[in-house]
């Protein structure tokens, strides 16, 4: 399609959004023919954030307990805030699992057709177009599409470049670091012009695999209050953290709502994502869960969450799940272990190759492994035509292992700040991850 043909009858916002690249195009490609036991010509998937090891035991729960109401399912109900049963059943299992000063209540929770959606309608509710967000690199890939693309507010990076122009990925979790990095970013942005509203952190991290400590959260918690920005903890992965047997004594995952913050920051000024997707493994089973006590920003999403109104059949299906406390325990404990396992097998696969990664994980469903050695010396993303040759060659590996039939996710699509990181996720059933990881290091040895 040309220019001219791709501008007849687009808004200024929708043609800027068709002029970038569609970053679900290859995933579906890869998707749409998955790798198995019988069709060992397929892709084998360790490049996106999902979770297939409680797959069976998921999908039994929901076919032995599914069941239509038409009178509440098929009807407008109770509207586009979400159904009463399920808030109840968050508010229920918060209460239980993310261990609150203050215990949540119904009343407080928004639900969105996916965190996806919810991070839209945050943007529009918090930012005027062109407003930012700070971001701790590295960062989630998602948040570069879902802050700009309808809400139009500006993802704005956080690098954790020491004076002397080294970087430590341990300075991510860092109180002292966070607070010194959070005002450095924050001045920048405002001598670019850009007006900072908020901070979110992802906790458990992606693509870090780690939990961030008490001390750490509150400083972040003290600076957002010092500069009166919203604080938001996306808590998508806080049930999927496992034990780490050769770090015991990793800090462990701590909600933002667990933790005393009276005095250091307004209650209505931090909030939590949650969508149980990641934690249940079912990544296509969508629901949003926002959490706050800020009654106003509440109104507010609720305001524009009939355009991601999610059907009451999936929020009644989350609904039995959280209320079946004898599943759930049994549930969240299994997961736990199989994380653990795969996380392992990854681990120990690695450490016999002699391939480097970011040590001390025990959250989320991936790994952070170095390859920087493979993109030759000097792997800063500096801008440099350096680096934008070392940048192509990360693209480059990527293509490779695709053409080999496996997917990983590079580094750059996380605003990594070295160039030669890449997130694996550890998740597929074991004859998919032992062959993909056999295709992984297959390309390596080639390279």
């Amino acid at each position: 399609m040309s220019v001219n043909d791709s501008a007849k009858g687009l808004s200024k916002r929708a043609l800027e959004n068709v002029s970038k690249p569609d970053h679900w195009a290859p995933l579906i490609k890869s998707l749409s023919n998955p790798w198995s036991e019988t069709n060992t010509d397929g892709t084998i998937i360790l490049g996106i954030a999902e979770n297939t090891l409680m797959h069976k035991e998921i999908a039994d729960h929901i076919t032995r307990n599914f069941a239509i109401d038409p009178q509440s399912q098929l009807t407008y109900g109770n509207g586009p805030q979400g159904s009463p049963r399920l808030r109840s059943g968050l508010a229920g299992f918060f209460n239980e699992r993310f261990h609150p000063i203050t215990e949540t209540t119904a009343e407080e929770f928004v639900i969105t057709a996916g965190v996806t959606a919810m991070i839209d309608h945050l943007t529009w509710c918090i930012c005027n177009e062109g407003e930012g967000i700070l971001f701790p690199q590295p960062l989630y890939t998602g948040f570069t599409n879902d802050v700009p693309t309808r809400s139009r507010g500006r993802v704005v990076p956080v690098s954790f470049e020491r004076e002397d122009g080294s970087l430590e990925l341990a300075d991510v979790f860092d109180a002292a670091a966070n607070s010194r990095c959070l005002e450095r970013a924050l001045r920048q942005a405002e001598t670019d012009g850009v007006k900072v509203k908020a901070v979110m952190i992802t906790n458990p991290h992606n693509p870090l695999g780690k939990c961030y400590p008490p001390e750490t959260i509150e400083a972040i918690a003290a600076f957002c209050a010092k500069h009166k920005l919203h604080y938001l903890s996306d808590e998508i992965y806080a049930l999927s953290t496992f034990e780490n047997t050769a770090y015991p004594k990793v800090t462990p995952f701590y909600s933002v709502l667990s933790l005393q913050l009276d005095g250091i920051i307004d209650p209505s000024f931090f909030h939590v994502l949650y969508g149980p997707a990641k934690d249940f493994c079912a990544n296509g089973l969508r629901l949003g869960a926002f959490y706050t006590r800020n009654s106003m920003l509440r109104q507010a999403m609720i305001s524009v969450t009939t355009f991601a109104w999610q059907s009451y059949l999936t929020q009644d299906t989350w609904a039995r799940i959280l209320e079946d406390a004898a599943f759930l325990a049994w549930y969240i404990a299994e997961n736990q272990r199989r994380l653990a396992e795969h996380y392992r097998i990854l681990t120990d696969f690695l450490d016999e190759q002699s391939i480097p990664y970011f040590r001390g994980g025990n959250a989320g469903i991936f790994l952070w492994v170095d390859l920087r050695r493979h993109l030759d010396s000097g792997t800063r993303s500096d801008g440099s035509a350096a680096n934008s040759l070392r940048a192509a060659k990360e693209v480059q590996l990527s293509d490779a292992w695709l053409l080999k039939g496996v997917m990983i996710a590079r580094g750059g699509k996380f605003l990594s700040e070295e160039l030669g990181w890449f997130r694996i996720t550890f998740t597929a059933e074991k004859p998919a991850l032992r062959e993909g990881l056999r295709r992984f290091v297959e390309v390596l040895d080639e390279d």
